[in-house]
């Protein structure tokens, strides 16, 4: 949907809803707002990081449009209620719509858009390295894209036992960026087309009986990549060591696939003691791909080459997944709670490409459970743990070059065994506005399948909320996340704390918080760059954020808010967010404001990307 036809809805609809509310019948209720305006923006030093970052223009905005309709007695018959909310409409790297219209006892429609702009550039080089092969700074990758999600639900009630539901999601991501390709031992710059969306729907039927309910869902998903390579312009690659150079490239390999899922859940409860929850998918994915690669240049010995090629091939694979869950109340405080599950793929794949062909296949298989238990030790306290058990077998092998008809038996197996347990304790006194939180989840991980993934890990958490009476309200967190694998030496720790205050009347409201993180990450194999050196990444991370809101004599409202945050450690980094406005309310519901922001943002020692950014927003609105 194009931006002037979005526009041109938004109006109407602005248009017709009033004269709607204005039904003869009785109880009808119409309310609203729209905030138009312009935004001016100054940046000086990186526009490229202030993309990443920031990424606001210039140009006029529709910055918010809500509309809620309650009908009168007229209207009534056909929808009870009516809301549309638009927001950062016009250009914004952020933009949202959401319109819900519902009908009590027989339907209920969602329609959700959201869209988002990505931008990555970073500076890895000091402005003047004298390669002049490096280009984009440093880094060889850089994206600049568009994405954007339609989604549409609707609930249709067949009376008091039964419905249909029926969904549909869009997603497109299109745009341009670069990456790399090792060629002839030589790495080269390319330029990469971005065009990728995603069709799907779904339709489901629920049907309840006294105990038991029942869900059937057919869910069907079409994917397209069109992907896309190409060398701008001759170049001698990245490394001048060799003769490697290419004259001209082109590999075109776009990729499609269907999925087909069918899902039945069922809901038990035979007596007032037992629940249980059961839910089985099957799944089949097919998936096709096309090649087509052509180059010519210079080979690393320094002999010319060339290339011509085509191809194509398929991937099949097959799922399934079989769920139950059950609780048990064995008294008034205390419940048993498990669930088991296995999930099963078996995939198949053949590609080939000029006079090679490739061959791969996989069988995997996941099995687990676990248990627990809850108990009520008290009205204010509450008190869970459990254990759980995974294993994973998983069967695979490729062939590359295979011969014509030559079929692919897996001979390769691996498997995974995963253990831990889990505990909760909740304290919630109900003579204090108090609540204490905390989790603790701990698992160990034997031969995992990669040497990236944790062979134990450790996850605690605790929350806090304190409402300290007359408006004042004290919160606070700790997230605690350890993970290390033995295997492959390296270790990982996050450490994060919230705080927040809050106080708020008739009139004021204020806000104040503080957040630190702190990550620590080693691995204690050396890499050889020239000299060796042990990888080791650290970050201190620290939040200070607060916001204030004024009205004053019922149409003067000012405030502001501030978002202070550093870093330090491997990459030093400051930022200061700082913003303020003005709002007025005219009569007859008229509102003007002005606001105005200020983004400061340095690399600390480094020094490569900086910027100041300064952000004026004029908007006036109306409301009723």
């Amino acid at each position: 949907m194009t931006h002037k036809l979005l526009l041109a809805l938004t109006l109407g609809t602005l248009l017709a809803l009033p004269a709607l509310a204005q039904d003869e019948g009785d109880g009808g209720a119409f309310e609203g707002e729209i905030r138009v305006g312009y935004r001016s923006v100054d940046v000086e030093g990186d526009g490229t990081k202030y993309a990443e970052d920031v990424d606001l223009d210039d140009g006029p905005r529709l910055f918010d449009l809500t509309l809620d309709l309650v009908p009168g007695s007229g209207l009534r018959s056909y929808f009870d209620r009516f809301r549309l909310d638009v927001s950062n409409y016009g250009g914004d790297p952020f933009e949202t719509l959401r319109l819900d219209v519902v009908k009590r006892g027989s339907f209920d429609f969602r329609y959700d858009r959201r869209k988002s702009e990505y931008f990555y550039q970073d500076q890895l080089l000091p402005p003047g390295q004298p390669d002049v092969r490096v280009s984009n700074a440093g880094d060889f990758h850089h994206f600049d894209l568009e994405r954007v999600r339609d989604s549409a639900d609707l609930d249709v009630d067949l009376g008091a036992r039964a419905a249909l539901t029926f969904g549909f999601d869009r997603f497109t991501k299109r745009g341009e960026g670069t990456t790399t390709l090792d060629l002839q031992r030589d790495e080269f710059e390319l330029d990469r087309v971005i065009d990728e969306s995603s069709n799907a729907w779904h339709a489901g039927f629920e049907y309840a009986w006294d105990r038991v309910t029942l869900t059937v869902e057919e869910r069907v998903q079409d994917y397209e990549n069109a992907v896309e390579f190409f060398l701008p312009g001759a170049s001698l690659g990245e490394n001048p060591s060799p003769n490697s150079s290419l004259d001209f490239f082109f590999l075109d390999q776009p990729y499609d696939f269907r999925t087909n899922e069918h899902v039945v859940r069922a809901i038990a409860r035979p007596n007032d003691r037992w629940t249980v929850r059961a839910a089985a998918t099957l799944a089949r994915t097919d998936l096709d791909v096309e090649a087509a690669e052509r180059s010519q240049g210079t080979a690393f010995n320094g002999q010319p080459f060339a290339t011509d090629l085509t191809g194509s091939g398929e991937v099949e694979r097959d799922g399934e997944a079989f769920d139950v869950d059950l609780s048990y109340l064995i008294t008034d405080r205390l419940s048993l709670t498990g669930g088991a599950y296995r999930r099963s793929y078996d995939q198949e794949g053949e590609f080939l490409f000029g006079a090679q062909r490739n061959l791969g296949a996989w069988d995997v298989e996941t099995t687990g459970a676990e248990a627990g238990l809850q108990f009520a030790l008290s009205p204010a306290v509450t008190l869970a743990g459990g254990v759980r058990w995974e294993t994973r077998d998983v069967a695979h092998d490729a062939i590359e070059g295979a011969a014509a008809g030559e079929r692919l038996e897996l001979g390769h197996a691996e498997e995974t065994d995963h253990t831990g347990f889990f505990g909760s304790a909740s304290w919630r006194p109900a003579d204090l506005p108090l609540r204490v939180t905390a989790e603790i989840d701990s698992s160990s991980y034997d031969d995992p399948f990669t040497l990236v993934s944790p062979t134990d890990r450790l996850r605690t958490r605790v929350r806090a909320s304190w409402g300290l009476g007359s408006g004042f309200s004290l919160t606070g967190s700790y997230v605690g996340h350890d993970s290390d694998n033995d295997d492959a030496g390296w270790d990982s720790s996050v450490d994060q704390v919230n705080l927040g205050l809050g106080w708020r009347n008739e009139t004021l409201e204020v806000s104040f918080g503080y957040g630190l993180v702190e990550i620590d990450r080693e691995i204690d194999q050396l890499v050889s760059f020239g000299t060796l050196f042990p990888i080791d990444y650290s970050a201190e991370s620290d939040f200070l954020d607060g916001r204030v809101r004024w009205r004053a004599a019922g149409r003067w409202a000012v405030g502001g808010s501030f978002l202070l945050y550093e870093n330090d450690g491997s990459f030093p980094i400051e930022r200061d967010d700082l913003r303020a406005f003005v709002e007025y309310l005219f009569a007859d519901g008229y509102i003007g404001s002005v606001g105005y922001r200020t983004v400061d943002f340095d690399e600390g020692a480094f020094g490569l990307e900086s910027y100041d950014a300064d952000i004026l927003e004029l908007s006036l609105g109306y409301r009723w």
